[in-house]
């Protein structure tokens, strides 16, 4: 029979290598890249985290990719230095445009865009940059398409057609145009336009640049960079906007190789389980016992052992590489072991969880900046009301007696 093993100290600790802190980027684009510096912007967040942000930048007005695929200047620019990541963007308007017109117009060229940047290095990364529909659509065109004659109408094919590039390509995404909905629908009086409704006002490059930071870092883009015109409170909407954007989303916008990791008791024996995304190879590493394996599942024979037990799991794509240390004080079962989820999750603020209560000793719920917003050191109930709560990410620590910990993510709609 299955005992599924929880942890007395369960510490997962999880690091992805992309140079160290330091990324090297090329930008293919036009306008939208330019106007205000998106680059620039992106370097101010990242030396507010203590990061490094190397970048070039091909942005003429109005360039389109089948123009960059045929530019030899972007060739040159291409060879001239071993890229990490590569941002590919259209003008505005094709990837909106009909589905059979985009095939023969667009994808073609971004095809050609991406193999033009592996063939210069196999580790650079193409990476598509996913814009925003126009603030009242596209007026110009919406009488041959009736979809652009919204704003909804061409954000929905703008980010169909980037997202079937970066699939089609396998390429990362940086998903702008879906936080710029995100924020148009839940905080419209933060205008992301500038005058001619189709240009990024500062608030609206200040958003590129965090969803651009969070995607290229895999780092969460809360900082102390806000540019000139932006109000703390605003500054914190769109960072979190940003960070919710990238980490809540069916799609994986990143592709970054990451190391995750589960494991149960099963009788005498251990058994870890690689769970990663996005890598080719594996290694798990025995930190306090001689463990070298390359299996996906990892399986151990414990017997008598009581101290404190560590594994390490390397994992790679040939380019970059992610760990994560499993790290446990104690292999008896715990008396939180009952406590297998928490729901609705989503919810609107009503959370429960599963397990007895008198199995817990405490509640603590931290937000997306680590901020602790609610503890509870005398739990009597199985459920919460966190309706008052701002929408997005939070973090649960349950504690149960005997130092006991168990950690769950939970997501609060509005």
């Amino acid at each position: 029979m299955k005992t599924i093993f929880s942890l007395i100290l369960s510490i997962l600790i999880s690091s992805t290598s992309i140079a160290q802190t330091e990324i090297t980027t090329l930008f293919i684009g036009n306008s939208y890249t330019f106007v205000n510096d998106l680059p620039g912007i992106i370097n101010d967040i990242a030396l507010s985290k203590g990061n490094t942000f190397n970048y070039q930048s091909h942005t003429p007005g109005g360039s389109t990719l089948a123009q960059h695929a045929s530019n030899s200047n972007v060739q040159d620019l291409l060879n001239t230095e071993a890229w990490d990541y590569v941002i590919l963007q259209d003008q505005s308007q094709n990837p909106s445009f009909p589905p059979s017109q985009v095939a023969n117009e667009v994808y073609p060229y971004a095809e050609s865009l991406c193999e033009d940047v592996r063939l210069a290095n196999a580790c650079s990364k193409p990476m598509f940059f996913m814009t925003w529909g126009r603030e009242n659509g596209d007026t110009q065109n919406c009488v041959f398409y009736p979809p652009l004659c919204t704003y909804e109408g061409m954000q929905d094919r703008l980010t169909e057609s980037y997202t079937e590039m970066a699939e089609d390509n396998n390429s990362l995404l940086a998903p702008v145009g879906t936080a710029w909905k995100s924020i148009r629908e839940s905080h419209p009086n933060i205008n992301l336009y500038s005058s001619d409704g189709s240009h990024p006002s500062i608030h609206g490059s200040y958003l590129a640049a965090c969803v651009f930071y969070a995607t290229l870092f895999s780092d969460n883009p809360f900082n102390i960079f806000i540019p000139q015109g932006i109000t703390i409170e605003e500054a914190l909407i769109i960072q979190e906007t940003a960070y919710n954007t990238t980490i809540e989303n069916d799609i994986d916008f990143t592709l970054q190789v990451q190391a995750t990791a589960t494991y149960e008791l099963i009788g005498d024996s251990l058994y870890f389980y690689n769970e990663s995304l996005n890598s080719t190879s594996i290694q798990w590493l025995g930190i306090t016992q001689n463990i070298i394996s390359t299996k996906d599942t990892l399986s151990e024979y414990i017997g008598d052992f009581t101290d404190i037990y560590e594994v390490q799991l390397l994992v790679t794509d040939g380019c970059t590489e992610s760990t994560i240390t499993l790290q446990i004080n104690d292999l008896a079962i715990d008396d939180l072991k009952t406590v297998t989820s928490i729901y609705p999750n989503p919810s609107k603020g009503l959370l429960n969880y599963e397990g007895e209560s008198n199995s817990l000793q405490s509640i603590a719920v931290y937000n997306a900046l680590g901020v602790c917003v609610y503890k509870n050191n005398e739990i009597k109930t199985n459920s919460w009301d966190f309706t008052y709560f701002a929408e997005g990410l939070y973090f649960i620590e349950f504690n149960g007696k005997n130092t006991v910990k168990k950690h769950l993510n939970w997501i609060k709609k509005n």
